[in-house]
């Protein structure tokens, strides 16, 4: 049998897109204490509790120096930044701790957000505003004119890679590109591309959430790519005990499939429940367990 932890406590305490956003009541931490700490040691807990073969701890680049510092001297490990841009037509530059000794990072596989584009799309993704064109040689490439900020109206070169996914709260917020002389919004089926995941993964729930989740996840050939050589030497039909702490749409369950594992018990601390409708529907085996604070309790297991 071989134990596996896996988590990303959620990054929003900690980007750099927290620093003067003025529109939120969140305000970014910098140094290792609040709510977002709080959350980090709820992994930490269940490391010690669970005592994992492997793990795998995953988040944004962009957090302080300081917390990058404490949350090695927690998981007694360096972490090693990955962006998910080498594999797939999406950045999204992370922090991985590991223990899990990882070879040189592949070459970029070329991937670029054309390559991803679908080739019809409904017309509800399109814009009919104007646009301003900055020319070809521009990773954005058009400014929509529409009211916002300056990131909503970016409209990307399908020849460039695209811009890190983040969560969608509508007003204009999904990432943007320029086909054919028309701007729209890149499509769910696009977002799950960017993300390495198979078509129609996120389809069980409405457009926003498709957004949110996959804006929220991890990019599933990122993750494959660790995995692949932890368990390099352990047979597919091993048992496979996973604990994935804020395990959103299931991806972690997924790769482990992708990696052709057959034997798996998941168990996910999970309380969005579009996040979990995603993850069930694709893997109805997952045991959802809740609220990640539960490690805390003192009678805190999982069977295996």
């Amino acid at each position: 049998m071989i134990k596996i932890l896996l988590g990303g406590s959620p990054c929003t305490y900690w980007s750099i897109c927290r620093a003067g956003n003025t529109q939120t009541e969140i305000t970014r931490e910098t140094k290792a204490e609040g709510i977002g700490w709080e959350l980090f040691n709820n992994y930490v807990i269940a490391k010690q509790k669970f005592n994992p073969d492997i793990f795998i701890y995953e988040n944004v680049s962009s957090m302080s120096a300081d917390i990058k510092k404490q949350i090695s001297a927690n998981l007694e490990v360096k972490p090693k930044e990955i962006n998910g841009a080498i594999f797939s037509a999406a950045e999204r530059a992370r922090l991985f701790w590991t223990n899990m000794s990882l070879g040189e990072l592949p070459s970029d596989k070329g991937v670029l957000l054309k390559d991803i584009l679908e080739p019809e799309v409904d017309e509800k993704y399109y814009y009919s505003c104007e646009y301003t064109f900055h020319g070809w040689d521009k990773a954005v490439c058009a400014t929509l004119h529409i009211k916002g900020n300056d990131i909503l109206k970016r409209v990307n070169n399908p020849s460039f890679k695209c811009p890190t996914l983040t969560t969608c709260g509508g007003g204009n917020t999904q990432k943007k590109v320029l086909v054919n002389g028309r701007a729209r919004k890149l499509t769910p089926t696009e977002y799950e591309r960017c993300m390495t995941l198979p078509d129609g993964y996120t389809q069980c729930v409405s457009d926003s959430q498709r957004y949110n989740g996959l804006g929220n996840g991890w990019c599933a050939d990122a993750v494959i790519w660790q995995l692949r050589q932890g368990l390099k030497n352990i047979p597919l039909d091993e048992e496979i005990v996973v604990v994935s702490m804020y395990d959103g749409i299931g991806t972690g369950r997924y790769c482990l499939e992708k990696l052709g594992y057959t034997n798996i018990k998941y168990y996910a601390y999970e309380i969005d429940r579009h996040a979990i409708k995603v993850a069930t529907t694709n893997y109805p085996d997952i045991i959802q367990m809740g609220d990640a604070f539960q490690v805390r309790n003192n009678d805190w297991g999982v069977s295996s």
